[in-house]
């Protein structure tokens, strides 16, 4: 589901992608109408093959993960008081981001690994990250330098036959910047911190398929290091915190909040329930 311009309304025309189709029988699902309705501009669809259904993979985020995620680290989480999950979107192409620092420092340019290491430890938290598997080369040696943080690779989940909807669920506080990965958490009702200090640049070159930002991303907008570590406690302490902004938008993007997504599409499909 957008919340970055895609294709049709994206500033940049480098990436036009064309789903409209004539085949009496090519559908898209959506999580909602204000989703059908993004879809549709962002990809040049009539509304009417769009339905709204939910999405088959957040089904996952109603069950109990913990063991998944145990057996997939190989960790004790009663070791930890408190799991954050980091998933930031995928900036660049593999060639551009050699060499270059990316998001595995929050984009912070004043973000200082020690300070928020001794965070963690004193803290009892475990920080968990994922990446673009372009990107986990140059962030796998960062993440060995840090205590209580463990970087998911495709590979790891791959070998255990996972992927990073079977441990979204055990995540109490999710960090993100312009993935929509946030729409799916939300169904959870958890505190979502944004990493966004170039976000002004971002609107101009990227541009969003919702408008505003501010209003659809239901939880602190952080720009710097101190900015979110001080909104990092706070959602850890308040789980209420934002909560009343995060149930606004859930109600928005999620007109469905069960496990049942892949149900629904089952009989769209093979019992001609349209």
């Amino acid at each position: 589901m957008p919340l970055k311009a895609l294709s049709y309304v994206r500033k940049d025309d480098n990436f036009l992608l064309d789903y409209s189709s004539d085949d009496k029988n090519y559908y898209l699902f959506a999580t909602s109408v204000v989703m059908r309705n993004a879809l549709a501009a962002c990809f040049n669809q009539d509304p009417r093959r769009i339905f709204i259904t939910g999405q088959p993979r957040n089904d996952k985020l109603f069950k109990n993960s913990n063991k998944d995620l145990e057996r997939l680290l190989n960790i004790n989480l009663n070791d930890y008081k408190k799991v954050i999950l980091f998933l930031p979107t995928f900036r660049r192409s593999q060639k551009e981001i050699n060499g270059e620092l990316i998001s595995y420092n929050f984009n912070f340019p004043d973000f200082n690994r020690e300070v928020f290491s001794q965070f963690l430890r004193s803290n009892q938290i475990l920080l968990l990250a994922g990446f673009h598997p372009f990107e986990e080369s140059i962030t796998k040696p960062y993440f060995k330098k840090m205590n209580n943080a463990i970087l998911i690779t495709s590979e790891m989940l791959q070998k255990n036959f996972m992927d990073l909807y079977d441990i979204l669920s055990c995540a109490d506080v999710l960090v993100t910047d312009y993935s929509s990965v946030y729409f799916d958490f939300l169904l959870l009702d958890r505190s979502i911190i944004f990493a966004v200090p170039d976000l002004d640049e971002y609107r101009k070159k990227r541009g969003f398929a919702l408008e505003s930002y501010e209003f659809w991303t239901p939880g602190p907008k952080v720009k710097n290091f101190d900015e979110f570590l001080e909104e990092l406690e706070k959602s850890i302490k308040d789980p209420e915190y934002y909560q009343k902004e995060r149930r606004t938008i859930n109600e928005l993007v999620n007109y469905y909040k069960d496990g049942n997504s892949a149900e629904r599409i089952y009989k769209i499909v093979f019992e001609d329930e349209l």
